[in-house]
């Protein structure tokens, strides 16, 4: 299973972004009463569109995600959107406190603040911040919207510029509508993986 890194001249045209939850929801058939579970398994997707393009300079986007069909090898992408956060975190903030697997929240040891929706990376993790906070005594503690997938030690670097997803292209083909001398659009279905 090789890794690769998106190419940085492949910029999507639209990137449509999914929070795709790991629970399990039941409904009782005697009360109508709804109970549901959550598990550390949350991930995001992404269905980026490529815009349309000369048929010469297709041909990268063609080959690099013909590659990656079948979801064996993996790619690490930025969110093109939002490559730094909107707060004023900055510097070389890292764990205040370890992190348990399936937390909720987790401590920043730095200075500055984070906005609902800003993305940084702890580990091989990539968080986003789920309501605006700010640092008190130099810790800043984060409400995430995607549970830790494992265990985090403190000390760790947290990457707040550009930090990078592991993803695949989990569908086992991938198409572009070809037309002499130019390339449609080409839409492809990403989905974050560890």
């Amino acid at each position: 299973m090789a890794t690769h890194n998106y190419p940085e001249s492949l910029i999507p045209q639209n990137m449509e972004w999914r929070s795709l939850k790991a629970a399990i929801q039941s409904r009782s058939p005697f009360t109508g009463a709804v109970e549901g579970v959550e598990f550390a398994a949350e991930r995001f997707a992404w269905t980026l569109t490529l815009p349309e393009r000369r048929q010469a300079n297709a041909a990268e986007a063609q080959a690099f995600f013909a590659r990656i069909a079948g979801g064996i090898e993996r790619v690490r992408m930025r969110a093109f959107t939002r490559s730094i956060p909107r707060g004023t975190l900055r510097g070389l903030p890292t764990l205040a406190a370890p992190v348990e697997r399936g937390a909720l929240s987790l401590q920043i040891a730095g200075s500055g603040t984070l906005r609902a929706g800003d993305l940084f990376g702890v580990g091989d993790q990539v968080f986003m911040n789920f309501q605006h906070c700010g640092d008190i005594a130099g810790v800043i503690t984060v409400q995430l919207v995607h549970r830790a997938r494992k265990a985090i030690p403190a000390g760790t670097p947290v990457v707040w510029d550009k930090p990078t997803f592991l993803v695949n292209l989990p569908t086992p083909s991938s198409s572009l509508s070809l037309r002499p001398g130019a390339a449609a659009g080409m839409t492809v279905e990403l989905v974050e993986v560890w």
